[in-house]
């Protein structure tokens, strides 16, 4: 039996699981180096394939996959093997950092860019000719309506190490803008109108920052744009159907993530395809085949399984949990990273309160606590409670219809595609692409009638 020490032993064994356990994606070296597995390797060889071999006309690549499936961190992982290689200056930035989610268009976009290039140039110690580099600092000042006057001396004076505040002037400068680009509407509004009208004078500072950069460093460089995906699903269709040709017009390699649902409307997918050449798509790991995926006596693919067992054994020492309920908690993921995390950690916060409990009440002689089956059964309660929340009987037919034949009735319904950009419905692949409900959302279903227990 436990002594109250081995209780607060095991709560910071789980406090420090729940650190691990969070949403986040593994976008530094550390992370990836203390919590990374491989996972879908072949997929980050595509894609530096295509930055390595791609020519000026055909060097923007549209990245996409469903929320949660990993892509941040896969493309945190290609952009530092791009680093290693010395042949690329790699800028990778989230637009949630910069810009406030449901602000984001296609000016700001590039706005936002040019802006990242700045700041990575000067982090690195990219050396720009004086000149050209108060110009620039000019153009930011003057469409952020940022005083630039003690930049512009610094950099005339060639004394751009001088700090304020623990800080160099120049970095403040550009901190400052950033905070104005997120939290000020009316500058967004601003810079949106003037450069909507001339969207060519925007490129043009961003292919001359290019060609500085390329210069100063003998490196291409390669702009990663993260978490697009993740913006509402009419945010992006205006981006990437209406304004599209704008995005690619600045001269270097350029990564946008798209969200997968926005490329089930055929206008938005013809108009990307017209401009580029592949659409890299990162699947959801498939433990079933659509062949066996409704059989009762279904066998998962192991080496899948194996893969996320890997992922959680990163993160949480395995006698804190089960190894049954581990498997469960693998197979209701559905094969989307980011429900294996959010069950998990989900678990670990019941775990903590049962063992905060035995602590309050002096309980030494109770059994150490693990992620059982008792507490998988509630967490697991509450997450199809919070699915429910939204969902109406019409809802509740287009899904059991999802079940049944593998897709929906429509693929560019708008009601269908929020389902699949909320991870209610996943995309899955082999020969075909098909359809199939979320397991949280399945069981459901089951449990309200829905869908038949034997059939499930």
């Amino acid at each position: 039996m436990p002594s109250l020490e081995a209780l607060h032993h095991r709560l910071d064994l789980f406090r420090e699981a729940g650190r691990n356990l969070q949403l986040d994606p593994l976008v530094t070296r550390e992370a990836l180096e203390r919590l990374g597995v491989e996972y879908q390797a072949e997929l980050v060889d595509e894609l530096e394939q295509a930055i390595e071999d791609c020519v000026s006309r055909d060097n923007k690549l549209i990245f996409t996959g469903h929320r949660g499936c990993g892509k941040s961190t896969l493309l945190a992982e290609l952009g530092f093997r791009l680093l290693e290689t010395n042949r690329y200056f790699v800028v990778m930035f989230s637009i949630a950092d910069t810009i406030e989610r449901s602000a984001v268009d296609h000016v700001n976009i590039l706005f936002s860019i040019a802006l990242q290039l700045l700041e990575a140039a000067e982090e690195r110690g990219i050396r720009l000719k004086p000149g050209i580099k108060r110009e620039f600092y000019r153009w930011l000042g003057k469409h952020t309506q940022t005083e630039s006057k003690a930049v512009e001396a610094e950099i005339e004076a060639s004394t751009e190490a001088t700090v304020k505040g623990g800080i160099p002037v120049i970095l403040e400068f550009l901190a400052k803008i950033k905070s104005k680009l997120k939290i000020n509407s009316v500058i967004r509004r601003e810079i949106s109108i003037e450069f909507a009208r001339r969207i060519s004078d925007l490129v043009a500072q961003i292919n001359q920052l290019q060609v500085y950069i390329e210069n100063a460093t003998g490196q291409q460089v390669l702009v990663i744009i993260d978490d697009l995906d993740k913006l509402d699903l009419a945010v992006t269709e205006e981006i990437f159907n209406k304004n599209i040709q704008s995005l690619l017009d600045p001269n270097l390699r350029i990564i946008y993530t798209v969200p997968i649902a926005t490329l089930r409307e055929v206008s938005i997918r013809t108009s990307i395809q017209t401009y580029v050449n592949k659409i890299h798509t990162m699947r959801v790991a498939k433990f079933f085949s659509k062949a066996a995926v409704r059989k009762p006596d279904r066998v998962p693919d192991e080496s899948c399984v194996e893969v996320f067992a890997q992922i959680l054994d990163r993160r949480l020492p395995p006698e804190l949990m089960h190894a049954e309920v581990k498997r469960q908690i693998i197979l209701l993921s559905g094969g989307v990273l980011r429900e294996l995390i959010r069950i998990s950690d989900r678990c670990c916060d019941k775990a903590m309160q049962k063992i905060r409990g035995q602590i309050r009440r002096q309980q030494v002689d109770q059994p150490g606590v693990i992620v059982d089956q008792a507490i998988l059964d509630e967490v697991v309660t509450e997450l199809q409670l919070e699915y429910a929340e939204v969902l109406g009987q019409t809802d509740f037919d287009a899904l059991k219809l999802i079940y049944t034949e593998f897709k929906p009735k429509d693929t560019e319904n708008q009601r269908f595609l929020d389902l699949l950009h909320g991870l209610y419905v996943l995309e899955y692949r082999n020969a075909l692409l098909w359809y199939d409900l979320n397991p949280l959302v399945r069981d459901l279903l089951v449990q309200e009638g829905i869908l038949d227990v034997a059939s499930a």
